[in-house]
């Protein structure tokens, strides 16, 4: 059975899927968020998210990844704070909540790690090709 990042059970190859067409249609969810009260995704709040992720893979390479991944996993209630469920006061929108909750889900093991950090580089990449700000 294939992992969720990649096509194969070695996890050698990733899905070409997260860093084109899958990438490219979250940003636009993102960016025409459905939710009344659902902002756009800002430039802020994606880098903000990123550079979390970001710091996060240097401490695994100084630490190893069994000690940081509860803090990958924490990743969901920092999006869940920037996110609340009423509605009122979202600083992101849903869609990036569910984004992060289903990529940090299915983050078992540091290739798994690596392959979010690739795709959530490729979803910065669309998300000022598309237009974001």
């Amino acid at each position: 059975m294939a992992n969720y990042f990649y096509e194969d059970e070695e996890k050698t190859i990733l899905k070409e899927s997260l860093l084109t067409t899958d990438a490219k249609n979250w940003v636009k969810k993102f960016l025409n968020p459905q939710e009344r009260y659902d902002p756009k995704l800002s430039s802020a709040q994606i880098r903000k998210f990123y550079s979390e992720v970001k710091s996060l893979e240097a401490k695994i390479e100084a630490k190893g990844f069994n000690q940081i991944k509860p803090f990958i996993k924490m990743l969901k209630s920092k999006v869940a704070y920037s996110c609340p469920s009423t509605g009122y006061g979202r600083k992101v929108p849903i869609e990036f909540r569910h984004y992060i909750d289903e990529m940090v889900d299915n983050i078992q093991d540091e290739k798994d790690f690596k392959a979010f950090v690739t795709t959530f580089e490729a979803i910065v990449g669309f998300f000022y090709g598309e237009g974001g700000r």
